[in-house]
Formats: C-alpha cells, structure tokens, sequence
C-alpha cells in the first residue's frame, strides 16, 4: 500500500507537480480550476432549502492591551474593563432557506463576558465562511474559488495524496483588503473543496481561517468544522480572539428552548471537551455568579456603585450601544446616541447628525404597526429635522399598508411674494434674502397595495402648512405669511420585466376649500430606475425622470418628490436616486418643470485599489455622472469619483452649466464600525 501511494505521487508529480510558471499555462491545471469553479454549480442554489444543523460556537477573547479608547467601541464596551480573558458559548440551530440566506436560534448559552451581552460580534461571520460564493462573508472579501474572481488571483497547484491536490492562491498585485491568500486541498477528480486555510485582514481585523467542509453532497457545500484566529487592533488596543465552530452536531434540543443561560446544559450537550484553563475560568465565573437564596438576599447588603451602576451599565452602555427590547409582539430598537455614522458632511448641505428609531407591534404575523422615526440635526441650517411615519401593514403577501406620516421638511422658496413686494415698493426696498423662505410642516396619508406582481398603486392624499421664516417683516409689508395646502395624490409603479427597469408615475392635484387649503395646482411626474448587480461586486444605477406643473396659481410652492434637496441623505446607495451633489438649494423650488438623470457605476478595483500600500485600505470605488435641465437656465452637470475605506466614505464632484466649469465639493460619510 505504501509503495502505491508513492507510485501515486510520483504520477501526480509528473502530471501536475511541474514549476509554476509551467503547470500555470498546463491543461491538468486548467481543468482541476474549472472543476473547481463548477463544483457548486452541480447543486442548486435552493437545494438546501428547509436543511437544519445544529451549531456549537465557542469564542475565547484574551485582551493583550487595552485603553479608554475602548469604551467607544461598539460591542467592545463589556469587556473594556474587568477580566483579560474572557470565555463564551452558544449551541444554535440554523434553518437555511439558501446558501446565503438562513437563520440562527440560539437554544443555550453561557458566557463570562459582563451582562452575557455579544462581544466583536462581527467575527462570528469569519466561521460560516460560504467558499464557493462571491464573497466569502455577506458582502465582502471575493473568495478564490468562484469563478468571477478568477482574475484576481493567481493560483498555484501542488501534489498530494488520495487524488487530491493543494491549490494555493494569492492576490494579484498590490493587495486588497477585499481579498485572502491561502490554500485548499481539492479533489482533483470532481473539484471539491475538502479543507481550506486562508488569511486576510479587513475592518481593523486580521484572521486566519481553516474550514472543513461537509462530506457529501449538499453538506459539501457547508461547513463542517471551522475554526477563526482574530487579532482587533485599534488605538493602541489589541485582544486576540479564537472562534470554533462545529456543525451537525449531535444533540437535538427541542425548540421550546429558547436562549438558556445555563452551563449545566451546556456540559451535557459540549461536542468537543474543553481545555483545563477554560474548563478552570468557567467553574470560577460559575461560582463567582451563583443565583442568591432569598435567606442570602436579605443578609446581604447591596452596595451602590454610581460609577458602576449609573455611569458605566445604565448611561455609557446605551452611549453606544444600540438598545434593544422584544417581546413576543413587540420589538423597539434605538440607535446608539454617539455614533460617528451618523454624522455626514458635504459642500452644500455642511454638517449633519442622524439617529433612526424603530418599533414594530405584531397582532399576528399578516397584522402589524411599524413606526421609523428619523430625526436629525443640520448645523449650516442650525434647525433640526425629523419624519414620524407610522405603517399597518395588513398584507405582507401584497404589500398591503396604509402608512400616516408627520414631518417637517427642508425650507421652500415662494418667489412669488418678493417679486410683487419689489413691485409695489421698487427694486430699491431692501429685503432680507431669505425673506422668501417657508417652514413646510406635512401630514400624509396613503394606502399601497401590489395588484399584480408588476402593478403598485398608492393612493391618498397631503397637507402642507407652510409658515415664513420672516414672519414680521411680511407682515411689514402686508404679505401672507402662512399657506396651506390638501392635494389628493396617486402613484403607479410598474415593473414588467423581472432585471428590468422600474417605472412611475405621480399625479397630485391640490384643491382649494378643503381643510382651509388655498393653492390650486397639478403637477405630473414620471421616473424610470434601473439598479443592476453583476459579478464581482460592482453594480451600475441608472435614473432618467422628468416632472412639470400643469396647473399653477401665482401663489405657489414647487415641490417635486423625485427631485428635491434632502439635508439629511440615508447614505451612499441612496445619493445616485437625484440628490445632486452641489446643487444650490434654490434651483429645487424655481422651476416649472424639470428633466435629470443620475448614472453611478461601482466596483471594488477601479483606480486607486491598484495602487501599492494604499490600495490596499479601498474596499469600494465609484464614478458618478448627473445632468439636469431646468427652466430659465443652461443645461446642468456634475461628475465625481467616490471611495469607501474602512473609515470614510469619501466623494469629489464638480459642476458644470453646459462646458463652463461653476463648483467643485466634497462629501463624506463616516464608515468606522459600520459592520458593528
């Protein structure tokens, strides 16, 4: 037998086992990476629909050094003072519908970390690694085995043994922190991935993996056993942490139980023993933390701690941490007050701070309130925002909701009313500039429902109370200075085509008499979207739209929905779908009638991530290119270039009135801890 498998590596040598630069271009080595490429597209994508395993996770968390620094961290706040080594446990079942899509309940527990609450919970993805995907966890970092990143590795094959080979593989030049160097053992014959060893870094996260996947079909997909080393540094701090991970294991818990803090449990159900030292740091937290009797309770005098009590587990906790409650009908999330996401910048709209709320109420699961509160604050403008929308949803099946929402949206201009003072008093009357500007509180309520899988409709109807900012000096003048609005509305959103664009059309009417509502008006608007996803990682948006004023008194407010200034963007996604970038505020409220588009391309290696050390921080890169045409001005423009690294996502624009360059601007957003 012994003198077989030699027989059988000398072969494979021979075959295979030739120097790089010749087996790179040999057909033995094209066919083990095409078998490799193909091996997951023997399954289908829904092939593990309705497969459940059940998980025992383990992480170990030694804090090598650690400063204040720490408290600001999201997630790191419970282990940023007390003990350096640090121990959890957990046994899950996951239900996957897809590869990439499955969920996890957590049936038992135990943790010495305070309150039992998640530490760096994001490096839990680094041990469900998906190796033929994309991307190995969610959204990032491109994995070496699918076919689409082909190109952005360079691969290596060596001999072993049992019809196997060792692949290795590397980043094409400069590296990337959206890619992993390594090696796998693959069966040379089907192209299977047995064991796979590979490390990268990204997120201020460096990790090394070893996954073994399942044995046969579907399960060969999954892993079996995975086990993650990660070293977080980030301001002088470092904790070094060892995540395992082991799939089908043994022990069915019935599904009754529901996050068990218990380590008696967690004894009887362990699939792999522990070592002596976590075995000794358990027992000692375990009786460290025994329940007190009532006798005990009443003996033992309970000592306030404000440091502790107030400062550190009631006030700094929620500082940063986001709060969470749910029930078995209710669930209530607010985001964490400082959080350096919140905050956004650019040329136009200056400095912006956001916070989002929500809740949700369940009667069952076809009934249910949702309530998104967004509020915020624009320091240029120095006034606060918000929108307070309230949906019932009755049917999710069909998009079933009525939604009712209150907001006070950005100032609008009524030119109107200067332009008749200076009229009557002469182009002398020197009149404040923004004397034209209106408060515009809103009420809106409508109903949506999907007719058909291609047909939306939503139907209702708007109340505007418009209030001047310069109340006093209209009044000086004899000018109105408050209008109010009710306008029906309807909105129909077609999409025939399954990768296809969007299209929509709004009609809204505003009617005098009604509730006090004095402008009459009818504007039109149609728009047409496309966003297109295509391997790897880089998406192209496309927004063509167009709106105009059929009907207008003199005494009118321009407000469109598709095109409009937003002080407070929900992000980069969001920023191709019309809000230009530079655009003075005016130039959203003057206009009859308008026509734009909006084009973004991204993509992870454009420009900057091939360039040496610093490519290597770009995780994104994108190209943006707007144009709009408004009434009694030149045909507009704007282009930029926009990256996101771990700590900033970051745009340059510049403007144009046809060829005549006018402004150049920057935006950002911070990035840091997104994924936390």
């Amino acid at each position: 037998m012994k003198c077989h498998k030699w027989i059988t590596v000398i072969v494979l040598g021979i075959l295979i086992g030739m120097p790089g630069t010749l087996f790179s271009r040999s057909p033995i080595d094209s066919l083990v990476l095409q078998r490799l490429f193909n091996y997951s597209r023997n399954f289908t994508p829904n092939g593990v629909e309705g497969h459940t395993t059940n998980v025992y996770i383990k992480s170990n968390f030694n804090v090598w050094r650690r400063n204040p620094t720490l408290w600001l961290v999201p997630t790191m706040y419970s282990i940023a003072d007390g003990k350096r080594y640090l121990i959890s446990e957990s046994y899950n079942k996951l239900k996957f519908n897809d590869i990439n899509d499955y969920k996890t309940k957590r049936q038992v527990s135990y943790s010495t970390i305070r309150h039992n609450r998640k530490a760096l919970p994001t490096i839990v993805e680094y041990i469900t690694p998906n190796i033929y995907d994309v991307c190995l966890y969610g959204d990032h970092i491109l994995s070496p085995f699918n076919y689409y990143n082909r190109h952005y590795y360079r691969y290596n094959i060596l001999p072993s043994i049992n019809n196997r080979v060792i692949i290795e593989f590397k980043p094409c030049l400069p590296d990337n922190t959206q890619l992993v160097k390594g090696h796998a053992y693959v069966d040379i014959m089907t192209g299977r991935v047995h064991k796979a060893i590979f490390k990268g870094e990204f997120d201020m996260i460096t990790f090394r993996t070893e996954t073994t996947q399942g044995d046969e079909g579907i399960r060969s997909l999954l892993p079996k056993e995975c086990k993650t080393n990660a070293i977080f540094y980030f301001m002088g701090n470092k904790i070094f942490s060892t995540l395992e991970a082991y799939y089908d294991c043994p022990a069915n818990l019935p599904d009754s139980i529901n996050d068990i803090f218990s380590l008696e449990i967690m004894d009887s159900i362990r699939p792999v023993p522990l070592t002596n030292q976590e075995r000794y740091i358990l027992q000692e937290y375990a009786e460290q933390h025994k329940p007190v009797t009532i006798q005990e309770e009443d003996t033992v005098e309970k000592k306030f701690n404000f440091a502790k009590d107030v400062l550190q587990d009631a006030i700094g906790d929620n500082l940063i941490t986001s709060i969470r409650y749910r029930t078995d009908r209710a669930y209530l999330k607010i985001s964490p007050i400082l959080n350096p996401q919140y905050i956004s910048y650019s040329s136009s709209n200056g400095i912006s701070y956001k916070i989002k709320l929500g809740a949700e109420y369940y009667f069952n699961s076809h009934r249910y309130f949702e309530f998104r509160p967004r509020l915020g604050y624009n320091f240029k403008y120095k006034r606060p925002y918000f929108t307070l929308p309230l949906y019932f949803n009755y049917n999710p099946k069909r998009n079933g909701q009525v939604q009712v929402a209150y907001g006070n949206g950005n100032r609008i201009g009524n030119t109107y009313i200067t332009d008749d003072i200076r009229h009557e008093q002469g182009d002398s009357v020197d009149l404040s500039d923004d004397l034209h500007l209106f408060d515009d509180d809103y009420l809106t309520v409508s109903n949506n429902v999907k007719a058909f899988d291609w047909l939306e409709i939503t139907s209702g109807f708007t109340y505007h109370y418009r209030k001047a900012y310069r109340p006093r000096e209209l009044m000086k003048y004899g000018k109105q200075q408050a209008f109010k609005s009710f306008a029906p509305m309807l909105s129909v959103k077609l999409s025939p085509w399954r990768k296809g664009p969007t299209l929509t059309v709004d009609y809204e009417r505003g009617l005098n008499g009604i509730l006090n509502s004095e402008l009459d008006y009818e504007r039109w608007e149609f728009d047409g979207s496309i966003k297109y996803d295509f391997y790897p990682l880089r998406k192209f948006n496309a927004k063509l739209g167009f709106g105009f004023y059929s009907r207008k008194k003199d005494s009118y407010f321009v407000d469109y929905l598709h095109f409009r200034d937003d002080k407070l963007p929900e992000g980069w996604d969001d920023d191709w779908t019309g809000n230009f970038q530079l655009l003075e505020s005016r130039w959203y409220n003057e206009s009859s009638y308008y026509a734009r588009a909006n084009i973004s391309y991204e993509s992870p290696f454009i420009i900057m991530s091939w360039f040496p050390l610093i490519g290597h921080f770009f995780e994104k890169e994108r190209f943006y290119l707007s144009a709009l045409s408004l009434e009694h001005t030149r045909p507009y423009y704007e282009i930029g270039y926009g990256f996101t690294t771990r700590l900033l996502s970051i745009g340059i624009f510049a403007s144009f009135l046809r060829t005549e360059y006018q402004d150049f601007g920057c935006k950002f957003t911070f990035e840091l801890f997104r994924r936390w």
